[in-house]
């Protein structure tokens, strides 16, 4: 009995190695992954209900839910007074509302992507619900897109607000009469329209109070009113408006701020670009010659003073008074003075040096010398047209382009003397022109005593060696305009829309780059309607739109242009307006 036993046994393990799959324990998928989103399923009122008197919406859908950034995204056109209360109850909604609604008007919630299921975070796309406090409910609708001016890419969260009024000065001290934001790609609707004309304004608004602060959010508008006949179905995307985002400078004039970084050099910031610049004078002992040379940026509302006076540089403490014009409580320009104290503080390391020195005589060493820095770096290619540049530490009192040498090495030359052109807005930046040739090699020296300082410093000895660059590695290419209203700028960026070069002409004419680094590239071209040779922005209150900024976006490789040495590029541009 007990050898029949173990041969069953082994008989059943035998025929069990046979198939090892039978055994394998196989963990339960559960199904297709759930990307259905929320559905109403009932509310009250119901959607789109006319005389509505309550004071709570219910909103009631077939999961439980989950609500994000739901404070931001909601949105109640025409806008209340008080944001509703939002409870959050299982698979429902409730909205208490605290205001008293208008009589015969027609109100459109507005939850964005707010809405979602509890359990895979699937979103209602641009979820709205709308109701009417009148025997009515408006149904028209105006649809849109929204960019950046300068960049064209959408803008998202842009608040869309139409007045039934047409004053210019509506956004600045009225809440709209109806509004939407837009979504990612920068498309918008607004829904519940009556049938009548509209103004158009929209804002970035930053602050959430549907009004437009000037200098801290950016604007948009259309010229004219959105007529009634304008309004239709947003399927019809031919009909769309389309709106560029711009800034404006802060509408009023002040100093913000000021600050002593080094012991030569003091720095003033301005709100916007000072309108009828400015005057520093000393408090104590003015003195009646030029002390100090400014530097602005960019922008014009941060200046550099670089104090070129070493009396005055040497005092710890200097007591100014500044001169300019101030926007006074009725927004006008007035004549201003500030008393300004700037202190200059030493260093620990230098203030412990000063103390192990106590006692002693102290020697006062000059700087031996500054460095200067250079465009073109050492062992690089120089390119012909391409302007040398010299960025130095501060101004120079002195400049020599005689000290200035470059040495032909492949010829065994001396190159003439170079001609050190000061930077008309910069300072502390000098340029040269000379011809490089191709393939030659250069030695350049810069000798103490080309540049100067004010404190009688001179630059140290700088060494660099250079090639002319060879035409055949580098590629060309050539845009031709047609349609040009009054003059272009064209740029060539890189991938990353880093600015390589720009070059501006007026009317019809064809640009053409050189030198160009064999890589991928991309164009955008700008509309210089003021053929002023840069970008300009828009003005809401002059009707000025921003100039149009196109990027070339043709061929197969959607603009981006592959530019290989030795090749010469040709393009084709029309500029005509859609």
């Amino acid at each position: 009995m007990l050898k029949k036993i173990l041969l069953i046994t082994i008989f059943a393990v035998a025929l069990l190695s046979l198939f090892p799959n039978c055994a394998k324990v196989v963990t339960p998928t559960g199904g297709p992954k759930d990307t259905i989103p929320p559905a109403l399923v009932n509310s009250i009122p119901k959607p789109n209900a006319i005389n509505f008197r309550g004071e709570k919406l219910v909103l009631e859908f077939d999961e439980f839910l989950a609500l994000k950034d739901v404070q931001q995204k909601l949105l109640v056109s025409p806008p209340l007074n008080n944001r509703p209360q939002i409870k959050p109850k299982g698979k429902r909604i409730e909205l208490e509302i605290k205001d008293t609604l208008l009589e015969n008007t027609t109100y459109t919630v507005y939850f964005g992507d707010a809405i979602r299921d509890n359990n895979e975070n699937n979103a209602i796309p641009n979820f709205e619900f709308a109701f009417s406090t009148g025997p009515t409910i408006d149904t028209a609708s105006l649809a849109g897109t929204i960019v950046n001016s300068f960049t064209n890419e959408p803008v998202e969260g842009a608040l869309i607000m139409l007045y039934s009024s047409f004053a210019d000065s509506l956004p600045y001290i009225k809440r709209p009469t109806h509004m939407a934001k837009s979504g990612k790609n920068g498309r918008f609707k607004v829904n519940n329209l009556k049938n009548i004309d509209y103004k158009l304004v929209a804002i970035t608004d930053a602050n959430g109070n549907y009004l437009y602060n000037q200098g801290i959010e950016d604007i948009a508008f259309v010229e004219g009113k959105v007529t009634h006949d304008m309004l239709m179905n947003a399927s019809d995307s031919s009909r769309w408006v389309r709106l560029r985002t711009f800034s404006e400078p802060l509408p009023y004039q002040l100093l913000t701020g000021t600050n002593r970084p080094q012991r030569d050099l003091i720095e003033l910031n301005f709100s916007r670009k000072p309108v009828g610049g400015f005057k520093l004078v000393q408090v104590d002992n003015p003195v009646s010659e030029k002390w100090y040379i400014p530097e602005p940026d960019n922008e014009g509302d941060t200046v550099k003073l670089w104090i070129i006076s070493e009396k005055i540089s040497a005092a710890d403490t200097l007591k100014l008074a500044l001169s300019y014009l101030k926007t006074d409580s009725l927004n006008m320009l007035q004549p201003r003075i500030d008393t300004l104290r700037f202190v200059y503080y030493e260093s620990e390391e230098a203030g412990n040096d000063s103390r192990s020195k106590r006692g002693k005589k102290e020697e006062v060493v000059k700087p031996t010398g500054f460095k200067v820095e250079t465009s073109i770096k050492n062992m690089a290619v120089a390119i012909p047209g391409v302007p040398f540049e010299f960025t130095l530490p501060s101004p120079a009192r002195k400049v020599n382009g005689a000290l200035v040498q470059i040495f032909n090495q492949t010829d065994s030359i001396l190159e003439p003397g170079v001609k050190l052109v000061a930077d008309s807005i910069n300072p502390r930046i000098y340029r040269f022109n000379t011809s490089w040739k191709p393939n030659v090699t250069y030695k350049m020296i810069v000798l103490p005593g080309a540049f100067e300082s004010y404190t009688s410093t001179l630059n140290d000895t700088l060494k660099l060696q250079l090639t002319g660059a060879d035409p055949e590695s580098f590629g060309t290419l050539t845009v031709k305009f047609s349609g040009v209203s009054k003059a272009v700028v064209a740029e060539l960026l890189t991938e990353k829309d880093a600015v390589v070069d720009r070059k501006a002409v007026v009317g019809n004419q064809s640009v053409t780059f050189t030198f160009i680094a064999p890589a991928k590239y991309k164009l955008r071209f700008i509309d210089d309607l003021n053929a002023n040779g840069t970008w300009d922005s828009g003005n809401y209150l002059k009707r000025i739109q921003p100039e149009r900024v196109i990027p070339f976006t043709e061929g197969k490789n959607k603009g981006v242009i592959n530019v290989r040495a030795n090749w010469d590029n040709e393009i084709s541009v029309s500029l005509q307006k859609p």
